[in-house]
């Protein structure tokens, strides 16, 4: 299952529309995908309609994040949890100084993934860490590699080829109102942030296999 994918519905971000999304999903094995797009869910139902097109069961969350910097993952486990993330969503957007915190507040009926970090804290339990490929390395000598089962796969999906990732960077440029040039890594995605087939995930992942 892919955890993190992106439309262009995540402003400024996302370059790949709802349905290239799925037909990606379908051609490499994805029989499960959730779509998070960054603080954003108006993708939702195109990507829920199409879905059965594809033959893809299709999972809605939001990918909450301070302009790059992703903060957490919250993923609706059932109709009830998608209203509580959206009315969530919908608080923090009101905020006259819009801000994502470090953690999210308690959504009943959700799942929360929170980005890879090395030090180890306290989880409830329905919150896990996701873990990207370029995590891996770190995780060989972090407290985490004890608590496999609080670990899931995190592989980030934005862009659908070199082109799409060009254009992300463009768009990341513009909402920093800087050049290209002087554009941050810290406010780009990584260019690996496209879908792979699902055995590929798999052996990216072969030392892990309780992740």
């Amino acid at each position: 299952m892919y955890l993190n994918t992106h439309t262009y519905y995540s402003l400024r971000y996302g370059t790949i529309k709802p349905e290239s999304l799925l037909q990606l999903a379908s051609q490499f094995g994805v029989a499960t995908m959730v779509l998070t797009d960054i603080n954003s869910t108006s993708a939702n139902l195109d990507f829920v309609r199409l879905a059965s097109k594809y033959t893809v069961k299709p999972v809605l969350g939001v990918d909450f994040r301070n302009g790059a910097q992703q903060q957490f993952i919250v993923l609706a486990k059932n109709n009830n949890g998608y209203q509580l993330i959206n009315k969530y969503l919908s608080e923090l957007l009101h905020l006259e100084n819009f801000k994502v915190p470090d953690s999210v507040k308690n959504i009943a009926n959700t799942y929360v993934v929170y980005p890879f970090k090395n030090e180890t804290f306290n989880l409830n339990e329905n919150e896990f860490i996701g873990v990207k490929p370029s995590d891996l390395n770190h995780l060989k000598f972090s407290e985490w590699r004890f608590q496999q089962e609080k670990l899931v796969i995190l592989k980030t999906v934005s862009f659908q080829n070199k082109k799409g990732f060009n254009t992300h960077r463009l768009l990341r440029a513009i909402d920093n109102n800087t050049l290209l040039s002087k554009l941050p890594k810290s406010e780009q995605g990584e260019e690996s942030d496209m879908m792979l087939p699902v055995e590929d995930l798999k052996t990216i992942y072969s030392e892990y296999p309780q992740i």
